[in-house]
């Protein structure tokens, strides 16, 4: 078995369940609205219940393309298994929970094999990776608390 890192984050969002956990799971719109800077998303399919996609990002320094599927689940979370690439094996998953004043509390796991370079440099990747994941939050954030999901025609 491979050793394994498990980075958890937890933030608010000022938008309602059901809104933010349709715009998490809608790469569709990531990809056409540039939601994550440096982060490009290719859609293969979607068929409401799982979309497969290509992500492509440049973590400390190395580029990682990877297939994914992402499968929506009745209770609204959300995982992602990276199927194929750099980080294969790697699964993210996504809990949405209301705040109780309008917002929504995210709970975001990445779990990742390390091997190889990444093993060897676990913390700084650990760190890396949490890095990652805060800006993407960030990023989430504006879009949907100011820039509004989905968008609306102009």
């Amino acid at each position: 078995m491979s050793e394994r890192l498990v980075v958890d984050y937890e933030g608010r969002i000022a938008r309602p369940v059901a809104e933010v956990g349709a715009q998490f799971g809608d790469m569709r719109h990531h990809a056409s609205n540039d939601v994550h800077k440096g982060l490009t998303f290719t859609v293969h399919s979607d068929d409401g219940t799982t979309c497969k996609f290509r992500q492509a990002v440049r973590l400390m320094g190395m580029m990682q393309i990877d297939e994914v599927v992402l499968t929506r689940h009745a209770d609204g979370s959300l995982t992602s298994d990276v199927v194929s690439g750099t980080n294969a094996g790697t699964r993210f998953t996504q809990r949405f929970v209301a705040d109780g004043k309008g917002g929504t509390i995210v709970h975001f796991r990445a779990d990742l094999p390390v091997s190889g370079i990444k093993k060897l440099l676990k913390p700084l990747f650990r760190r890396a990776v949490y890095s990652t994941i805060d800006k993407a939050f960030a990023e989430d954030v504006v879009d949907l608390e100011q820039k509004g999901y989905p968008r609306t025609a102009n």
